[in-house]
């Protein structure tokens, strides 16, 4: 592993490292003043019409404004990671001005893509990619069809695969370990936007089933976790104290929030009813003032 950026944010040290891995050194309790890293929806547009979708992303979804998140976001210093999805963020047509400022910013850009949209967008992902404009790429299984996922692991090492409990079925790891340089995260079932009419006895009944698998696939790959999913599936059990301090990153909104763009709000996770808009806060007085209310 490389080195690609050390910061100090607060009484905390980050050091980040090439293949995606972030170090936090602090002395008795982490006290921050910025978030590590941001979950940023730049669009509600998408084609696909997935019935979980909890972001309730249709072809009727708008753009943000790029350029306003763009200022919304200059307060954050060099080494922030962005989680940038939708929606479909591949049909923003700012997309790319956005990235390439962001990289002049020194701020990391991460990509959340669904498998769907791969063989569309083949050539912008690989430009991506080659110029560095994202640094990880995040992609939604939604088929068991791989044939423009392979092409992608020749380009990079950081692609993460994003497996939804309640969704995918866990069996869909062995396929995913097969292909070698296996990274999964592995989200909670959302029941958010479209993700409350979905709900059913199945989703319930494969969220059992990872809980029931979920250990044969330690060891056999690099698995993480959201919160939501580490509640439902009881992800603490697999660990021993030691091993919990060591990996576990911290609770929504201690070093995380989330920006839905489109309609221009801030908000502890993409879950979370209660929302504040851009109108109301900074971005830094957002986190500092609603992280310490959440507190008291």
């Amino acid at each position: 592993m490389t080195i690609i950026n050390t910061y100090k944010n607060g009484n905390t040290s980050v050091t980040l490292y090439n293949d995606g891995t972030k170090v936090r050194e602090y002395e008795g309790t982490p006290n921050i003043v910025h978030p590590e890293s941001i979950d940023v929806k730049i669009t509600n547009y998408c084609d696909l019409g997935c019935a979980y979708c909890h972001e309730s992303s249709t072809t009727e979804g708008k753009h943000a404004d790029l350029d306003k998140l763009f200022e919304v976001l200059s307060e954050l210093p060099s080494g922030v990671e962005l989680a940038i999805g939708g929606g479909n963020p591949l049909s923003h047509p700012g997309l790319v001005d956005f990235l390439v400022k962001l990289k002049e910013r020194g701020i990391y850009a991460n990509l959340t893509i669904n498998q769907g949209h791969l063989k569309t967008y083949q050539d912008l992902i690989k430009y991506l990619v080659k110029d560095d404009l994202v640094k990880g790429l995040g992609i939604s299984i939604t088929s068991n069809n791989f044939k423009y996922v392979e092409p992608l692991l020749e380009l990079t090492d950081n692609i993460v695969y994003h497996l939804i409990a309640g969704v995918n079925e866990v069996e869909v790891m062995d396929k995913l370990i097969s292909m070698g340089k296996c990274k999964v995260l592995v989200l909670g079932y959302k029941t958010f936007g479209f993700g409350v009419k979905y709900h059913n006895p199945k989703v319930e009944q494969n969220i059992r089933r990872w809980y029931m698998y979920l250990p044969k696939y330690f060891g056999k790959s690099i698995i993480s976790f959201d919160n939501l999913a580490i509640e439902q599936l009881n992800v603490r059990r697999l660990f021993t104290d030691k091993g919990w301090e060591k990996f576990y990153m911290g609770d929504d909104f201690t070093f995380t929030m989330y920006i839905d763009a489109v309609k221009q709000h801030y908000a502890p996770t993409s879950r979370s009813n209660y929302r504040k808009s851009f109108s109301e806060y900074s971005l830094l007085d957002y986190f500092k003032i609603e992280r310490e209310r959440g507190e008291n």
